[in-house]
């Protein structure tokens, strides 16, 4: 609890900078910021934008091909819903696969929101190792962070399924077989038995 209440720091030292003010969704972090949003792309998919520095708002508005100097300054609370409709008309003319082309390599904060599925796919996390397959196929997060004097070692393994040891670790515990019915009946522990894979 400590660990969560310290990493909200920022939302405790900035309540009076005038950045939570607002009723919710119309704050700089809580989508009512128009370079601090997700916007729905032309194939039904979404890009992800943060762009709350100046210098990679700049890069935000240059990607979008808009000027500056024919907006709204990016602080001005009161056009924000305005801005962000501008933006959501523009993001919604282009793939997502054409945002990333143009947002790729630049600093504007802006990125793909991807599925499970294209997270183990995308270029990034395949050059870096990012995910591993186990015995079984399945995709799931490598270790990280990956130390390079020791550095884990994956399991490609399955998952237990839920359940799948419990009999045996309680045994090891000092569990007797009547003590684990017992948590069988109450229902305190489920079991579950692997089927085969024929």
């Amino acid at each position: 609890v400590e660990g969560v209440a310290y990493l909200s720091s920022f939302l405790w030292k900035s309540q009076n900078l005038g950045l939570w003010n607002r009723p919710r969704g119309e704050n700089l972090l809580d989508s009512g910021a128009p370079f601090y949003e997700t916007y729905k792309t032309s194939d039904g998919k979404f890009m992800a934008v943060g762009a709350i520095e100046p210098r990679f708002y700049e890069q935000l508005i240059e990607g979008l091909g808009l000027r500056s100097d024919e907006l709204p300054n990016q602080l001005s609370f009161s056009r924000w819903p305005e801005m962000k409709n501008k933006f959501a008309s523009i993001f919604s003319q282009k793939t997502q696969a054409e945002w990333c082309s143009i947002f790729d390599g630049t600093d504007a904060c802006v990125t793909p929101v991807l599925s499970f599925d294209d997270v183990a796919l995308h270029q990034h996390n395949k050059e870096r190792n990012s995910f591993i397959k186990n015995d079984q196929e399945e995709i799931s997060p490598r270790p990280a962070p990956l130390l390079s004097r020791t550095p884990a070692l994956p399991s490609f393994k399955r998952d237990p399924f839920i359940g799948e040891h419990t009999e045996e670790i309680l045994r090891e515990y000092g569990f007797t077989k009547q003590e684990i019915t017992k948590l069988y009946s109450d229902k305190v522990i489920e079991y579950c038995k692997p089927k085969a894979n024929l």
